[in-house]
């Protein structure tokens, strides 16, 4: 079941930490309820019960486009929204996990060399994590690193599988990213999550980036 947010809650979660790139895993309440569920939220935006039929859900998502489910589906008030890490999330699911490579949030933090770019992929072209007024990443914002991106397209290697995305079809778009040295961010290793295998380069920006990073967006 799909389900849209008003603009506040919304603004709320757009502020709220990733669990991966493009998406949130998140526990809330519902209006009336005492009950704390799951959701998938996509964008920010796409509200998508985790039922054991999300993938499905996510699949119709990308074919018919957001703007699309999102006219259609009916408003959910939640409260009491708590946003899963990638490692919370990877616990709850039982996903096999190697800790020789940590994910991104479980390593020191470090500041950018103002040199090196990363690279967001997103299966929507208003990617709401790309401030595009201030040409930055928000807070709470997952990249893979420009290396690994360009290997992940020169093996013709899934980039759903690599970076163990919630989406069911290709990625279609690429946002590129140069921090300034004064950014700071935290480096690891994609763990499995939703059957994925994992296994590329992320990075993890808590604080977002300096206005005037974000490059441009280019076709993946």
């Amino acid at each position: 079941m799909y389900f849209k947010l008003s603009d506040q809650q919304e603004s709320e979660l757009l502020n709220l930490p990733e669990t991966g790139m493009g998406y949130q895993v998140i526990e809330a309440t519902k209006f009336g309820s005492y009950n704390r569920e799951k959701y998938l939220v996509l964008n920010s935006e796409l509200v998508i019960e985790m039922n054991n039929f999300e993938a499905d859900y996510v699949k119709k998502v990308v074919y018919e486009g957001i703007s699309s489910i999102k006219a259609k589906a009916n408003i959910l008030a939640l409260n009491s929204i708590n946003v899963l890490s990638e490692k919370q999330f990877r616990n709850i699911v039982s996903e096999s996990k190697n800790e020789n490579d940590r994910g991104a949030i479980e390593n020191p933090e470090e500041n950018a060399n103002g040199e090196e770019f990363f690279v967001r992929l997103s299966a929507f072209d208003n990617d709401r994590r790309i401030d595009k007024v201030n040409m930055c990443l928000r807070p709470g914002s997952f990249t893979t690193t420009m290396d690994d991106y360009l290997k992940c397209k020169a093996s013709n290697d899934d980039p759903v599988e690599r970076y163990a995305l919630p989406k069911n079809d290709k990625i279609q778009f690429a946002f590129h990213i140069k921090p300034k040295k004064t950014d700071t961010l935290q480096r690891g290793t994609v763990k499995p999550a939703y059957g994925k295998r994992g296994g590329g380069k992320e990075a993890y920006f808590a604080k977002g980036t300096a206005s005037g990073t974000f490059i441009k967006q280019t076709p993946y």
